[in-house]
């Protein structure tokens, strides 16, 4: 998994790539708290639509760092185009907590897409 964090505007952004998996869902949880580091109010955006596979592990880290943004009146949006990502948040159902979100711009501004069926 790579990731890229956009920590120069008030909203950051994570850009992952490749597989997020047991292996690699520490990377995203350490790259999630940097993410949130700093922010008064963090409001993050997690850019999936690079991301090849995707399962349950990194659905923690995912949860705690939205749990974050949410206490510290913030909160973590999640960017993604293919449907694996979309079935795995609506068979865990999750697809409440996490709405789809087409672009990084459309999460910055909170414009909810619908999921790719």
């Amino acid at each position: 998994m790579g990731t890229a964090a956009d920590l120069s505007q008030e909203c950051r952004v994570i850009r992952a790539s490749g597989e997020l998996d047991i292996l690699t869902a520490p990377l995203l949880s350490g790259d999630l708290a940097r993410a949130q580091r700093g922010a008064q109010i963090p409001y993050v955006v997690v850019d999936l639509t690079q991301v090849t596979f995707m399962d349950c592990s990194a659905l923690g880290p995912l949860c705690v760092a939205r749990a974050t943004c949410l206490d510290r009146s913030g909160w973590l949006r999640l960017v993604y185009v293919g449907r694996s990502i979309g079935l795995l948040l609506r068979i865990v159902d999750l697809t409440g907590v996490f709405p789809r979100y087409a672009t990084v711009d459309a999460a910055r501004q909170g414009v909810v897409s619908a999921s790719p069926r």
